[in-house]
């Protein structure tokens, strides 16, 4: 009999990378009550190498209309088991992570297991020194031989809540999901490639959350997002700080624990944004000096002669028209 898992693989035009993953999907597949394929309209082939490598499976597929997390949350939505299992493209798990998972989630009657994935590459053939929390995490528990265990509440907030824009969440691969609690919370999709974050920060103040030091899946290291300047990531951080402080003021009434952490979350808060404006600030000025002396030295003084001489012009033209 499979476990209780709906494992949900969103996909978007992604055949030539969908392919290699589907070799790891087929190994844990038969020990899956179901997989939910959501396809965003892929033009490329993905849909159908997806339905000829799992048709021997208990795979079934939805259509959504472009998002990444819109996309899990329409699987989400349409998942029977009792757990919840979302399989990103290249991040692979084994069946024995996902056994783990499963174990640890029905021991702490947990609403959310997570565990830190292998850091590899972009393509996956070597790992590499990028950790996320959970990676550092884990390496404190294994120092103080510690196993799985259910965190506290005030873990759960300081840890969910006190990394943004990044948080203990790190890749929803490398994790596993009470289905019911995630479609009564399903993922925010208004904080752009934060929303693992975003859910950790709404959740926060109520969720039962284990964590287990165990690797149990391949987290790939892609590069797109480091190009975002501070300004941005000032920004997010902001958007994340809002969702936090909502979260938490809304539980403190029921939970003491909840009102102490809503104090060291406004304190922690205002040092971090404090430097995210510093560092967006310097940003800004390098970008104000790269563009006004754009073409060299030489190019910026012929601009600055330019200008000056328009000033001049129409300073002479207003005296006229006066006259």
């Amino acid at each position: 009999m499979p476990d209780p898992i709906s494992a949900v693989l969103p996909i978007f035009n992604c055949c030539e990378r969908l392919a290699r993953h589907l070799e790891s999907v087929k190994i844990w597949a038969p020990q899956v009550e179901e997989i939910i394929v959501v396809d965003s309209g892929s033009s490329d082939g993905s849909l159908e190498l997806a339905r000829q490598t799992l048709s021997g499976f208990r795979a079934r597929f939805l259509h959504n209309p472009p998002g990444l997390y819109q996309s899990w949350n329409a699987g989400i939505a349409s998942a029977s088991a009792e757990w919840c299992y979302i399989s990103t493209v290249e991040d692979p798990i084994t069946p024995e992570g996902l056994a783990h998972l499963l174990e640890t989630g029905r021991r702490y009657e947990a609403d959310a297991v997570i565990s830190p994935p292998e850091m590899r590459s972009g393509d996956g053939s070597e790992p590499v020194d990028q950790k996320m929390p959970s990676n550092l995490l884990a390496e404190s528990f294994r120092k103080a031989c510690l196993e799985s265990r259910l965190l506290e509440r005030s873990e759960i907030i300081a840890l969910l809540c006190g990394m943004l824009p990044h948080g203990l969440l790190g890749s929803s691969a490398s994790n596993l999901y009470r289905t019911a609690f995630l479609q009564a919370n399903p993922f925010p999709a208004d904080v752009g490639h934060c929303g693992d974050s975003a859910w950790g920060v709404n959740v926060a103040p109520f969720a039962k959350v284990a964590f287990t030091p165990k690797e149990c899946a391949r987290f790939y290291c892609q590069t797109r997002f480091r190009a975002e300047n501070p300004r941005v990531q000032f920004d997010r951080h902001r958007q994340l700080a809002a969702k936090a402080l909502a979260a938490l003021e809304a539980e403190t009434a029921r939970h003491p624990e909840t009102a102490t952490m809503l104090g060291w979350f406004r304190a922690t808060d205002y040092s971090t944004s404090t430097l995210w404006n510093w560092l967006a600030e310097q940003d800004d000025y390098l970008r104000h000096l790269e563009a006004k002396y754009q073409g060299g030295i030489l190019a910026y003084l012929q601009r600055a002669f330019r200008d000056e001489w328009k000033k001049l012009f129409k300073k002479i033209a207003g005296r006229k028209s006066v006259q």
